[in-house]
């Protein structure tokens, strides 16, 4: 029995005791890292003319809108995934997810139907810009979702990292199509879309390997 007693002795006199984490800072940190690209983004660039001008072109409100509320209930997850709780179901954010996937698929439907040139040299630039933008935005939400993770303890490191990536493009998204010249539905949809396919894609296969426990 004193075996046992100095065993447990031994494992656990040089634990410390570790502050609960708590979800509602965690969603503060990725609305904070969101807030400060956003902040970054009008600060360099500005917002659109029209935005400026109150004026709502509906193809880009509903895309946009879309891309916020994609970026909210995967970030939120996120959060959520970094509390290890036996039989946790995290998919809140697969029903936004579906109705974001639709806007590429009708962006390639009204692009055939208007026989337009997807890769015309004009669109491959805004397409690039796009990305550039994007990607700067969504490095900074990235960033700190891992960070979060990495203070907690995520039992599917895997789909942390799908969700990391799908919420810091989300984000990334919303925060550059204030800016985005484009009202053309086509670049709206697709480029936007392709842009957070990306992220996603980054997120998944950089993420879990920063927050394996």
């Amino acid at each position: 029995m004193s075996n046992t007693h100095t065993l447990i002795d031994e494992l656990v006199c040089e634990l410390e005791p570790v502050r609960p984490l708590k979800q509602t800072q965690g969603f503060a940190v990725a609305i904070a890292s969101a807030g400060l690209g956003l902040s970054a983004m009008i600060g360099l660039f500005g917002i659109k003319a029209d935005l400026a001008a109150g004026q709502f072109e509906p193809s880009h409100l509903i895309a946009t809108g879309l891309y916020l509320l994609l970026a909210t209930a995967s970030a939120g997850s996120v959060v959520t995934m970094s509390h290890p709780r036996v039989g946790a179901v995290h998919t809140g954010w697969m029903w936004p997810a579906a109705m974001v996937t639709l806007l590429p698929i009708a962006a390639l439907l009204f692009a055939f139907s208007q026989r337009q040139d997807l890769l015309a040299h004009e669109s491959v630039a805004h397409g690039t810009v796009c990305f550039t933008i994007v990607g700067s935005t969504s490095a900074i939400v990235m960033a700190s979702l891992i960070w979060w993770l990495r203070r907690g303890a995520p039992t599917s490191p895997e789909q942390a990292g799908l969700l990391t990536g799908l919420a810091a493009g989300s984000f990334g998204i919303f925060t550059f199509s204030l800016y985005c010249p484009e009202n053309d539905i086509v670049h709206i949809w697709l480029w936007h879309s392709v842009a957070l396919f990306l992220a996603t894609a980054i997120g998944r296969l950089i993420v879990p390997s920063l927050v394996r426990w």
